[in-house]
């Protein structure tokens, strides 16, 4: 019985999460992005809302990174899927209209560390397809389209080798 706790012990030891890398996400000038306006809200409350999003995906892929690693992300502009429409008659309620033609962007550059290795570059992230395989529908979720874009980098950078693989 002893023998058997202990190779438990041990297995659950050997196997213990070592994945969470640190996220570390900055905002650099937003005024100057190309499209990060409300339609419905505050632009402030939104614009808020929007980084906290974002601050928690980039957390969530860098927990995917060994727990000694970080990944320093700034980013330099924004682009929402869609566009801004003002409704007839309208000053204060706009909508934003969701269409092929109106593609997300997000422009940011990244540095990844782990142990001695370094590794940076600057992305510039567009999805001419995001609406491909998308059901389209008025209860999508929100930012579900530049979230899906930047899963998307993550995965290529794993296969690539660019960053390790959990």
């Amino acid at each position: 019985m002893q023998k058997i706790l202990l190779s438990l012990s041990l297995f659950t030891l050997i196997s213990s999460n070592t994945w969470a890398g640190d996220a570390k996400i900055t905002w650099q000038n937003p005024e100057k992005y190309s499209d990060i306006r409300a339609s419905h809200e505050v632009q402030e409350r939104f614009q808020e809302k929007l980084f906290k999003h974002f601050d928690k995906v980039f957390t969530e892929l860098a927990a995917q990174l060994p727990a000694d690693s970080s990944l320093d992300i700034t980013v330099t502009d924004f682009d929402l899927a869609g566009e801004i429409i003002p409704r007839p008659g309208s000053s204060v309620n706009e909508v934003r209209i969701i269409k092929e033609i109106y593609s997300p962007k997000i422009t940011f550059n990244y540095v990844y560390t782990h142990k001695d290795q370094i590794v940076s570059g600057a992305e510039n992230l567009r999805d001419m397809n995001y609406m491909s395989g998308v059901a389209r529908s008025s209860h999508r979720a929100e930012f579900e389209y530049e979230e899906k874009m930047l899963r998307k980098w993550f995965v290529k950078l794993q296969k690539n080798k660019t960053f390790p693989i959990q």
